[in-house]
């Protein structure tokens, strides 16, 4: 009977104190878990605006809701926000610096805590390729407010098959008056490849520059026959001639019926003049104009002589006698051509 009396008292110690132990490590628990039991007093750090703050709150994302805190991407803060919040917790937030940033054809805004530029841009996985340009440069100190400008610069090879354009070359006909016109060769055009070097910024095209050049095709180049008697005004230069020699000259003017046999035997008309055969020979290729540019009487061809035109003198064929007053006497500057 002692025997049973002692064996029920010794499970119902034990019974006590496995209960008080529960209750123990319940209450151990509350305490560091689950304080929001009991009020804390949290140290609240934002920038430099410093603040004490009481609350029941268990998370950090809890108390910054309740403290009206909102963060930006770029703020750090001293502690993840599924924190549990403790008794005289100190929580710091550093505010991220703004950045305005015109990129691949926006302009955004972005925040950072980040030291120098570099580490800002990496941040928000904006990255620069080789030829890009930025301003200002990388290792910039962020400041706020800055502004930053990036240029998407590629550098890349183009190749091209591009058409040879023909070109029309007229040779003048002497002989022939302004209306005669022939084509002696047709033109084609030829075909190349071309290698281009190619420079975009911001997808504008700023340079191209010729790499190489293969031809396939070579042009043809069209070839027109024109007469020059009767024209009055051809435009040319110096430079455009092929010239063997100038010869400055006293030049009259002479009309008589268009048609008429000149010395040459060549029928009299605009084009045709008169010279001095030891000084320019009698088929000569002529281009003539005044000698302070004034006026231009054009191709012409040494067709015909005159007892009073010696030396360097020549007289111009025009088709009627008030032309030949009005011209007078001038100064003349004669091309003699090849």
């Amino acid at each position: 009977m002692w025997m049973k009396q002692k064996t029920g008292d010794t499970t119902a110690r034990r019974s006590i104190f496995i209960t008080a132990g529960i209750l123990l490590l319940l209450c151990v628990v509350s305490l560091t878990l689950f304080g929001f039991v009991f009020t804390k007093e949290i140290t609240l750090i934002d920038d430099e605006n410093k603040m004490q703050v009481t609350t029941s709150r268990i998370y950090l994302e809890e108390l910054l809701t309740e403290q009206d805190i909102t963060l930006r991407a770029g703020d750090r803060i001293s502690a993840p926000l599924d924190s549990i919040l403790r008794n005289h917790d100190t929580i710091s937030i550093e505010r991220g610096k703004k950045i305005v940033v015109s990129v691949d054809g926006t302009v955004r805004d972005i925040y950072s805590c980040a030291p120098i530029l570099s580490e800002a841009l990496a941040e928000w996985d904006i990255t620069l390729d080789t030829y890009d340009e930025i301003d200002p440069y990388l290792e910039t100190p962020v400041t706020e407010g800055m502004c930053v400008q990036i240029n998407r610069v590629r550098v890349f090879e183009e190749t091209r098959t591009e058409v040879i354009p023909y070109a029309e070359i007229v040779r003048p006909n002497y002989a022939q008056s302004a209306t005669y016109s022939a084509i002696i060769q047709e033109g084609s055009d030829g075909s190349e490849t071309v290698t281009y070097k190619v420079i975009t910024r911001d997808g504008v095209e700023i340079s191209r520059d010729v790499l190489s050049t293969v031809i396939h095709q070579a042009a043809v180049d069209k070839v027109v026959e024109k007469g020059v008697q009767g024209n009055k005004i051809v435009a040319a230069s110096a430079s455009e001639l092929k010239v063997k020699q100038v010869i400055d000259c006293s030049a009259t003017a002479y009309s008589f019926n268009v048609g008429s046999i000149t010395a040459s035997g060549r029928p009299a008309a605009y084009g045709v003049i008169a010279v001095d055969p030891r000084v320019i020979p009698l088929g000569s290729k002529l281009y003539i104009e005044s000698v302070d540019g004034s006026w231009v009487y054009g191709y012409a061809i040494a067709g015909d002589t005159g007892g009073a035109i010696k030396g360097n003198r020549i007289d111009l064929f025009y088709n009627t006698t008030s032309e030949c007053y009005r011209f007078g006497r001038r100064m003349a500057r004669v091309y003699v051509l090849e």
